[in-house]
């Protein structure tokens, strides 16, 4: 009996842990308040994720710390909280690979998992029947095999209407968004900053606008447009200095005639 309460302790608090990977919540929890940091950059980017537990999943979760990573005495310490972290660094990194979070233009084969951390908060220190609040956080980084930059799609997903705050690199904006509810955009040290909410079908995914590359268009543009007309202004430079020459020419005609001429006057 203390087996299969051991084990159903451990299926109950590893849904409610798995929280942590989006992907494992289908609907959200009232016991559960989730916010979400996310910074991209163009060749990857960090999810910070925190949690506040309450109530009753509070209890799972001591009795998870407890059970899978203490020695089952009813009370949580130091050196089990440091083993549960462990325990969820790995389920985490093993979740990512079958179900993964984040996708670049709808492929998560242009996404790796570079490192996965958790912080367990020292709130849960004590006896297992507490039911104050725990606040955990997480953070994974990624890394992108393709740079993040014009026309670029990038998908997330996260926990259903939870919080969520993403970061874009310098010169990046966004032409549109889906999934992004309550949406609202600043711009702060020269960065587009996204604030919102995951909607219930935990989907978000980004338009990218590069605002670099246009300008390194524009750039060419008028180099181009500048070089052209350098030329058309060489050659016409050129056609001036030529008339000038011509003209001479065309006063005294050819050397027969001149010499004619020249013979043909008074004075000769």
């Amino acid at each position: 009996m203390k087996a299969l309460r051991a084990y159903i302790l451990s299926l109950t608090a590893f849904l409610l842990i798995s929280s942590f990977i989006s992907a494992f919540l289908a609907e959200p929890c009232a016991a559960l308040v989730p916010s979400n940091n996310i910074t991209l950059e163009r060749n990857g980017m960090t999810w910070e994720y925190h949690e506040q537990i309450t109530g009753n999943k509070a209890i799972l979760f001591r009795n998870f710390i407890d059970t899978q990573a203490g020695d089952d005495d009813n009370f949580v310490n130091a050196w089990e909280i440091q083993k549960a972290e462990n325990i969820l660094r790995n389920r985490t990194r093993e979740s990512l690979k079958t179900k993964p979070d984040v996708k670049l233009n709808n492929s998560s084969e242009l996404v790796k998992v570079t490192d996965v951390d958790f912080w367990l908060s020292e709130e849960a220190l004590g006896k297992v029947e507490k039911n104050s609040s725990i606040t955990n956080s997480a953070l994974v980084s990624y890394i992108f095999e393709k740079e993040v930059g014009e026309g670029t799609s990038v998908w997330f997903m996260g926990t259903p209407n939870s919080s969520v705050t993403i970061t874009l690199p310098a010169d990046l904006k966004v032409e549109k968004t889906d999934g992004l509810d309550n949406k609202s955009q600043d711009f702060e040290n020269n960065h587009t900053v996204l604030k919102g909410n995951f909607s219930p079908q935990k989907n978000i995914t980004l338009w990218i606008s590069d605002e670099s590359s246009k300008a390194i268009l524009e750039d060419r543009k008028g180099s181009a447009e500048q070089s052209i007309e350098k030329e058309d202004e060489d050659s016409k430079n050129k056609t001036r200095a030529a008339g000038k020459t011509v003209k001479p020419w065309k006063l005294f005609g050819s050397s027969k005639d001149s010499f004619a001429w020249f013979c043909s006057s008074p004075k000769s």
